[in-house]
């Protein structure tokens, strides 16, 4: 009955939809089954966010907005193949091949990984069951990113309210992490940045929950997590651990005794992450230690920072030209691959400076400062790269209100603002050590730039005197 009174209500526009669908699915089978797999998703979403009343509407207008923007903008990528940096090669390639190979064994009734190349992380596994029950085309893929970028809006959304800022700004914010250009962009091929970021939003949000009013299901739930994130990207996970554990030991709301108790317990968990997360943690042994040991060996270090120094295609032996840099720090893969494009076009050459103390503070700093606001303009050598110019410019200015915010605010919200700058700086300093190739740098720091800005309303009061005649027609969704 209440099917028939609901498509009774919505008969012109159920009718509607299906001839438009049917007039897409006449000239392109794969995005027709796109649109219905994206409405699928977004119908879902909808759903759980309704069950929250109080953020019900002000969380779905942002997700609808924030969904729509992702889908176009991994259509134009998809039907543009829009390249501008890499032309075309990339780890999003081999992560459709390996989503393919996953959705034809799933069609013949195997699912084994097995004898599969190059899987380091279930990220295209993830994408191939889902070609599997869809359509193995990339698109698909990168419509499920798209999906992932919005859900990972929300879950800022959430932090941002952690900050003790209004429904207003939260969702001001939400809409400028919509527009960040490398999320935007790398979210919008099939690589693991979309579900690397939301994981680590999650953790974010968790983590400051905790700090706030501990129990032990708020910590079980970080720390499934905290696996997720340490199987794709565990060096980030490395940095979500030591700020928790700083954070907890300095300013849990715990008494001082039951901290301490809570903290060893807590320490000791944290320390099988890399043995129980699979992927990038598998073989490791407990907190790591053995990557850790050859991470910071200086050759390690320094082999690291040439592997990301492109260098002339004369310089390449012939059976690997023509193809990108795909290794990590730390990653099971660790195939040394080297793009071929002159070597100071993508890369701030910086020593590591091993030579004494002082220099490595040095080098490393300014290797920080190259991290956390570069590429600087004068170091943009091509055509292509002026695609950066944008968000370098918006992300001085956010900064400025970043800083500021922190600095008026750090006595009052400490519990929130820690965390966040904490773990940002711990990413920027990581990326600092091995990384000196801007265009892989602005790809890994994304999580640490969407923790630092969730502090923006901090420092930007204007937030409730925004007269913007968009946001004021809103205002019976946000308060």
């Amino acid at each position: 009955m209440k099917i028939l009174e609901f498509f009774s209500k919505y008969q012109k526009f159920i009718i509607t939809s299906g001839v438009c669908l049917a007039a897409v699915a006449f000239f392109s089978g794969v995005l027709a089954i796109g649109i219905i797999f994206s409405v699928f998703l977004g119908a879902i979403t909808l759903l759980f966010i309704g069950k929250n009343k109080e953020h019900a509407k002000v969380l779905g207008l942002l997700f609808i907005i924030v969904f729509t923007i992702h889908i176009l903008a991994s259509l134009f990528v998809y039907y543009t193949n829009f390249q501008p940096f890499s032309g075309g090669r990339g780890d999003f390639t081999e992560y459709n091949i390996i989503a393919k190979e996953v959705s034809n064994r799933v069609h013949s009734g195997n699912f084994s990984l097995e004898g599969i190349e190059s899987l380091s992380h279930y990220y295209p596994v993830i994408v191939g069951y889902l070609y599997a029950v869809a359509v193995p085309d990339l698109l698909i893929g990168e419509l499920f990113n798209a999906w992932l970028l919005a859900v990972l809006v929300i879950v800022i959304y959430f932090i941002v309210l952690e900050t003790g800022a209004s429904k207003k700004a939260a969702f001001i914010v939400g809409l400028v992490t919509n527009f960040y250009p490398s999320l935007v962009f790398f979210g919008s091929l099939l690589l693991k940045e979309a579900l690397a970021g939301l994981l680590c939003a999650l953790a974010l949000l968790m983590m400051l929950k905790i700090l706030k009013e501990f129990s032990w299901r708020k910590f079980l739930l970080f720390y499934i997590i905290l696996l997720g994130v340490t199987h794709f990207r565990f060096y980030i996970s490395y940095a979500l651990a030591l700020t928790f554990i700083i954070c907890w030991l300095a300013f849990s709301n715990l008494k001082i005794k039951k901290r301490l108790l809570y903290g060893v317990l807590i320490i000791a968990l944290l320390g099988f992450l890399p043995n129980l997360s699979g992927g990038q943690g598998e073989g490791h042994t407990y907190f790591g230690v053995n990557v850790i040991k050859q991470l910071l060996d200086p050759e390690a270090i320094v082999t690291y920072k040439e592997t990301y120094i492109p260098r002339n295609e004369s310089e390449i032996p012939e059976d690997i030209q023509g193809a990108v840099v795909s290794g990590e720090p730390g990653a099971s893969n660790q195939s040394v691959i080297i793009e071929p494009i002159p070597r100071n076009d993508s890369a701030v050459v910086i020593k590591p400076g091993f030579e004494n103390p002082i220099t490595f503070f040095t080098n490393t700093s300014r290797a920080f400062v190259s991290v956390l606001l570069g590429p600087f303009p004068w170091q943009l050598k091509k055509i292509q790269h002026l695609f950066v110019l944008p968000e370098i410019i918006a992300w001085y200015i956010l900064l400025f209100f970043i800083i500021r915010g922190v600095v008026k605010s750090i006595k009052k919200q400490y519990r929130v603002i820690v965390p966040l700058a904490l773990f940002s700086f711990i990413v920027c300093g990581v990326l600092s050590i091995f990384l000196i190739n801007y265009g892989i740098t602005i790809r890994i720091r994304i999580p640490a730039i969407l923790s630092l800005l969730c502090l923006l309303p901090l420092g930007f009061t204007g937030f409730k005197n925004i007269n913007v005649s968009f946001l004021n027609n809103l205002n019976k969704y946000i308060s």
